[in-house]
């Protein structure tokens, strides 16, 4: 991991002030400048002595990405942004614009694990963990490139957030904190494939984060050859995992269905959602596939509509979510295939 003050939450940055010999308030200031005034630069920051600005400089960098490509979807309000890290490897953004929600969807790795068949992060493998502040910066520098303001921020791009769960979760801290970016804690979620321990080690956690599941199918036998992680946690495991976090933190949790078609589009799929989810307060939101080159397809319009149809008299909310990102590569890892693997 870089060596970053970035990395340091609210109260290591007061530590760091003590340690170097200054006031715990100089912590305070200096975390204001990095993650709300967005600064890289000590000699901006007129507020703290010459003397500590050096040490800010000393330690380590403040600015810890780099834009390498920058898609505009036009009117659909969709944005791709391609990063490269310090170390020279590449982590996507998403910002998408609905009515006056702006969200961003961060990275948490680079690349995945997870192999799932559908997306094409899987094709990148694992390279590494994201730290916190390579988290945050996404944040930071879509922010300065869009400037206008973030409401929602979704841990859903590249990667499994609960597989680099301590600095994720340190990453939502800051960017949820009163003297940081003060994004409301109910508008951060983290979204996983279905890591069960995770999730039930997050529903303890003294935060008010949502939780999202990439669900995607109905039947383990699906699941299977769609989410190999699947065959490690079983639906019947992440759907009692998931019902166990809505009865320890009263909240209601989201499940990400892509609509794959003659995979999982049918009429028994939707009814089969409908007896699995029935007992745990949730929304599930579908997502017609955003075609990547896998061997997959999208459902044409009519088949959208019936699958919605078929799920009109469930007690769960559904929502359909279009893609607005289908011409500028907005899926994951799309952008970074075609501009450095091309």
């Amino acid at each position: 991991m870089i060596r970053s003050l970035k990395n340091l939450s609210y109260e290591e940055m007061q530590q760091w002030a003590v340690d170097e010999g200054f006031a715990p308030y100089t912590g305070r200031q200096l975390f204001e400048w990095l993650f709300r005034h967005f600064l890289e630069d000590p000699a901006e920051m007129h507020n703290i002595k010459k003397e500590i600005r050096s040490r800010i400089a000393g330690y380590g960098p403040l600015r810890l990405l780099e834009l390498l490509r920058h898609k505009n979807s036009g009117g659909s309000g969709t944005e791709k942004f391609l990063f490269q890290c310090l170390d020279g490897n590449a982590l996507e953004s998403v910002l998408i614009r609905s009515g006056k929600r702006v969200t961003l969807c961060v990275s948490s790795q680079i690349g995945c694990a997870m192999n799932c068949s559908f997306c094409r992060t899987a094709d990148m493998g694992f390279i590494r963990n994201l730290s916190a502040a390579e988290i945050i910066e996404q944040f930071i520098q879509v922010k300065k490139a869009s400037n206008e303001k973030i409401s929602n921020v979704v841990f859903m791009g590249m990667g499994e957030p609960f597989n680099n769960f301590e600095q994720s979760i340190r990453a939502a801290i800051v960017l949820n904190h009163e003297k940081g970016p003060q994004i409301a804690a109910r508008h951060i979620t983290l979204s996983t494939s279905g890591i069960v321990p995770k999730i039930r080690e997050f529903a303890h956690l003294p935060y008010q984060f949502k939780l999202a599941i990439s669900l995607n199918a109905s039947t383990n036998r699906v699941r299977d050859k769609l989410m190999p992680v699947n065959h490690r946690y079983p639906l019947e495991q992440l759907l009692d995992a998931a019902k166990y976090y809505s009865d320890t933190t009263r909240r209601r949790i989201t499940f990400e269905y892509v609509l794959i078609r003659d995979v999982n589009d049918s009429e028994q799929d939707a009814a089969e959602l409908k007896r699995l989810l029935r007992h745990i307060p949730c929304k599930l939101n579908v997502i017609p596939f955003n075609e990547t080159g896998a061997s997959f397809q999208r459902p044409d319009e009519k088949d959208i509509e019936r699958f919605i149809g078929d799920l009109e008299n469930a007690v769960f909310p559904v929502t359909l979510r279009l893609s607005g990102g289908r011409g500028i590569n907005a899926a994951c890892g799309q952008l970074y295939h075609e501009v450095l693997k091309t």
